[in-house]
Order: structure tokens, then sequence, then C-alpha cells
């Protein structure tokens, strides 16, 4: 398989993609798992595949709009582990704690993560205590009621040791160094009428702060010595991103049988001011600007403990990215000289990706004595659709590159309930086809070293010819309300 050329921004998915997705839309431009890491958060309906627009999770919503956390009732505690594995390497474990509640006109919520994750790449020439890397991870919620509207804010922070997928976009390294910081904060509002219809309003700024140190050892075979010969190199590169985003979410009520109608508006505005070069040269300076947003229809039923969802969600893009020459630079005889600073490539994105969610779900019965069981099934599909137009400054040339892919996410999830405590257990595969989500006996399971990260703006340099392999995550989550 002929590697892609690619430079490419690490544009990182805070929050539960469950929870916080529809805050953030970012571009993804090929077929590679990236965001499970994020999870850190429990959600009540984690097992409806992230069906939101008409219903409420009182879990994660705060989270998502701070606003939110004088809604949550009685205070409440939790932990949220979970484990998760990518089948083209990598994975990881990872401890949340936090709490939730809301007393009088006042609501908030926290929680603190510590993570666990392996490197994907290789570790033969790494001390056991560089094979695997450490994540840490803070956030907060504090909101107030003032009428029939209640207003937050909030904060998530983390340190990175580490991001999912990046060991594959540096094909023949043999060690990279992480080392980075993630800060999200939001401001939220939210308005509840007293014939079930609701407003949610987010504003987002989101900060990404990453260094990639990447060694490379080559070996060369001397015919002069009849040896192999080892050569070191490293390089470094730095990946900046800054989001700022709307969002805007009504549910409605209507019928008389527990039927809701959701709407949602979001737009951001991404700023690439350096993003890293994973080709052999490494041409600085070379920004890039992506403008998203999405608009979203859900409908959903409420009928005592059942409830019943479905989402359909249009995220339209456009994305430019460029590189600029590090000195003067010529195509060859008869091409006119690129100057210094001057663009040396332009890449140009048009996105239109789809979300649709289906979900359904009968919760545990809340009672003195005793105990009760619920579950919860959902399918989730994102389809991905881009036209790429390049153009190469230095050889005069143009090319259009048309890629497409479906993901499908099926999900379940289990939960006991008594007076003590409430005990959750949800899964959730991503993948690209049935083969990926339920893989039968076939041979080996090869691990093919993709190019590039989801949630990523890449420009491939041929088509896309590789399968980004399947993502798990199993969580198991322990609620216990504090009376």
């Amino acid at each position: 398989m002929r590697p892609c050329l690619v430079r490419s921004a690490i544009v990182p998915l805070v929050l539960a993609p469950f929870a916080a997705g529809a805050q953030l839309v970012t571009p993804k431009t090929v077929p590679v798992r990236q965001g499970e890491q994020f999870e850190i958060f429990p959600a009540a309906r984690a097992g409806m595949a992230g069906v939101r627009l008409a219903l409420d999770d009182t879990l994660a919503d705060p989270f998502a709009n701070p606003a939110r956390a004088t809604w949550v009732g009685a205070p409440v505690i939790f932990g949220a582990p979970f484990f998760h594995s990518l089948s083209r390497g990598g994975g990881g474990r990872t401890m949340p704690l936090g709490a939730a509640g809301a007393r009088g006109h006042w609501g908030a919520a926290g929680a603190v993560a510590f993570q666990q994750l392996d490197r994907a790449g290789p570790t033969w020439n790494l001390p056991t205590s560089e094979r695997t890397a450490i994540n840490r991870y803070a956030a907060g919620a504090l909101a107030r009621r003032a009428g029939a509207w209640s207003f937050g804010g909030g904060a998530f922070a983390a340190s990175l040791g580490a991001v999912d997928g990046v060991d594959q976009l540096y094909a023949g390294s043999d060690r990279i160094e992480q080392d980075g910081s993630l800060l999200d904060v939001r401001l939220g509002a939210t308005r509840q009428w007293q014939d079930g219809r609701a407003l949610d309003l987010v504003l987002v700024h989101n900060r990404t702060d990453v260094t990639h140190d990447v060694h490379y050892t080559t070996f060369t075979w001397n015919a002069a010595t009849r040896t192999q010969d080892r050569a070191e190199r490293g390089e470094h590169n730095v990946d900046r991103t800054h989001i700022w985003g709307a969002h805007g979410r009504f549910v409605q009520p209507f019928g008389v049988d527990g039927w809701r109608v959701g709407t949602q508006l979001t737009v951001n505005r991404l700023s690439h001011p350096k993003i890293p070069n994973y080709t052999v040269m490494n041409i600085p300076r070379d920004p890039g600007t992506t403008y998203a947003g999405d608009v979203g229809l859900g409908l959903a039923r409420l009928v005592g403990r059942s409830s019943f969802g479905v989402d359909v969600v249009y995220e339209p893009m456009t994305s430019a990215t460029w590189a600029t020459a590090a000195h003067d630079t010529t195509g060859g005889a008869g091409r006119p000289i690129v100057r210094t600073g001057e663009r040396t490539v332009d890449n140009r994105f048009r996105f239109g990706n789809t979300h649709l969610r289906l979900g359904v779900g009968r919760a545990a019965a809340p009672r003195d004595s005793g105990s009760s069981f619920g579950y919860e099934l959902g399918l989730g599909l994102y389809a991905i659709d881009y036209v790429l137009r390049q153009t190469d400054h230095v050889r005069g040339t143009f090319r259009r590159q048309h890629e497409q892919w479906v993901e499908w996410t099926p999900t379940f999830a289990l939960q006991w309930r008594r007076r003590e405590f409430d005990l959750r257990y949800s899964f959730r595969v991503t993948c690209q086809g049935a083969g990926d989500c339920l893989p039968l006996p076939q041979g080996d399971d090869v691990t093919v070293a993709a190019p590039s990260t989801g949630g990523v703006i890449v420009a491939p340099s041929a088509p896309l010819r590789f399968d980004g392999g399947r993502a798990s995550v199993h969580q198991f989550a322990i609620v216990v309300p504090i009376r």
C-alpha cells in the first residue's frame, strides 16, 4: 500500500462524545479511531447510541451544558471506570470519580480521572515506564437558577502524556514522546417551561496544545564493509488548535402519549495556528481554518420507564489548510519561484456528514426495598463524505479527491438499581462493517499502520485504501445517592 503523505491537526473530542459531541463539530478525513479515551463521564442513556436531541440525561448533561447542573436533583457520587481497545493497536484503562447535586438555587458537578494508555508503536527499545502513558483529567460545572432560567459555567482540563492514534501517524518511527494540554471552557443557559418545553444555549472555547518528539532509527547496507550502518534522527512537531463555538437546542412535547421533538443548531470555527507535518520534509508555518456546524432533528417517546428515540443530524463543513515555503522553492525548469513565506500547497475540503441514531430502553424502577433491572439497546451510524481540492503551487498541478465511508456503532447497557446504589454496565463498538463489529475466525488480524487519526483534518496524497479497524469501550458506572 502506498503511504499517504499528510499534514493534519489533532482535534481531540473533549468530554464524552455522547454528551458533548453536539457542541464540538470536528472534521475527520480518514477512517481511524480516536476519541474513546475522553469518555470519562457516566451517562444515563449510554446504551441508546447517544440519542439525545429529544431526551435528557441527568448524569451527562451538566458536563455538556453547565447550566443543567441545577437539574441534577439529590446529590450523588459516582465512579465510572472504563476500558477501551483499538484493533489497530492502542487502548487503555481509566478511573473517573465525581459528584453532582443541586440544593436550593445552586447546582454543581465535578469529576477527575486518571488514565493509562498503551503505546501502539514499537516498544522493544523502551523501558517499562515508557511503554504506557499517563493522562490526567479534571472537569467542573457550577450553575444557579434564576426564575425559569438557569445559568452556569464549566471547564474541562487535561494533562496529556499521549493521544490514541498518534503513534500510527509516523510510519517508520521507533519512539514518540508526546506532551500537551487541553482546555475546554463553557458558558451555558437553560430554560424549562411548565408545559415541558426546554431550551439550551451554550458558548464553548476549546484549546489544544500538544508536542510530538519523534525518533527514527534507520539501517542501510554498506557494501564496502559488508555491515549495516545505523543512523538516527529526530523531529519536533507542534499541534495547536483553537475552537470557538455556539450551540442551541430546543425540545417541544406534543400529543398525549409522551412524544417529544427536539432540534439543534451548532456553529464552530476551528483555527489551526500550527499543524504537525507527518512527512519526511518538515515545512513549518502551515496553518489552517475550519468552519463547521450541524443541524439536527430528534424524535422521542417517554412512557413510564420506557423510552425510545431517534436522531438525524447533518454536518456541513468547509476547511482550508496550506503550507508555506521555508526558503525559495521551484518545481523545476520553467516553473516560477515560490518565495519564502508564500504558499506551496493549498487544500480545500468540503464535507457533508450525517449522523443517524436509534435507541430504546427500559429504566430500572426506583424502589425502597429489593432491586430492579433495566436495559438499553441502540445503533448509531456516521456517514462521512468529503471532497478535497488540492493545488500544488510548486509543481503547478491541481487534483480533486472524493472520499466517503460509514462507521457503525452498536451499543447496549444493563442497569441494576437498589435503594443504596445504581450500577450500570455499557458497551459499544465502532467499526466500518459487520466483519469488524462481529469478527469471525478467518485468519490473523493484520495490523495496518494508518497515516492519521480520527478528529483530524488530513490531505491524503492518494485514495484511501485501508480499514481503520475497530474501537470498543466497556464502562462500569456506579452512582450512589447522598441521602
